[in-house]
């Protein structure tokens, strides 16, 4: 059995408070990988990749986001530097790593799904500034929420057939990440 961070998915809504309302689904006390698999083999498939962008640690989810978007059709040159940023930091999540991550989303259109993973590479970490002069922690759930929004972004491309399929194979990379 694999060692997840939440056995349930009531554990997981009850860690992120951000994630009822990302998900949109329901919470229960189904373990976290049946939650995630009735998910996915149903209509609710933005659902469930934003349970397993929540589910995942951190450096595992921008792992999983980048993969699924090498596998997606959509990327352009402009997005390279963006994956590249973000697979460095997962390979070594040193804070020069991150702030380049961080950088290059900062300097990046916000409509492109790879900017968000950069987001989700530079959110894993380091403080927020509250009002310029006062810094706070990143939230934990920042890297989850920059995740979802990469796959939501790269996934409203193509036909419903189409993105449902890449969808699934998103799900299932996701899955098997999961529980290695």
């Amino acid at each position: 059995m694999p060692r997840l961070r939440f056995a349930t998915a009531q554990d997981l809504y009850e860690a992120y408070p951000t994630a009822r309302s990302d998900i949109g689904v329901a919470a229960n006390a189904a373990p976290s990988l049946d939650f995630l698999a009735a998910l996915s083999s149903g209509d609710a498939l933005k659902a469930a990749l934003s349970f397993c962008a929540y589910l995942l640690p951190r450096r595992e989810a921008v792992a999983w986001g980048c993969q699924c978007l090498r596998q997606w059709s959509g990327l352009n040159a402009s997005d390279e530097a963006r994956l590249a940023a973000s697979e460095a930091w997962v390979r070594e999540p040193e804070e020069r790593n991150r702030r380049r991550a961080l950088d290059l989303a900062e300097r990046s259109d916000i409509k492109d799904a790879s900017t968000w993973i950069a987001f989700a590479a530079g959110r894993a970490g380091g403080q927020i500034s509250i009002d310029g002069e006062h810094f706070t922690p990143m939230p934990q759930y920042a890297t989850a929420q920059a995740v979802r929004i990469a796959l939501i972004l790269a996934g409203a491309a193509g036909s419903f057939e189409a993105r449902a399929e890449i969808q699934r194979r998103w799900l299932e990379l996701g899955l098997r990440i999961a529980v290695e």
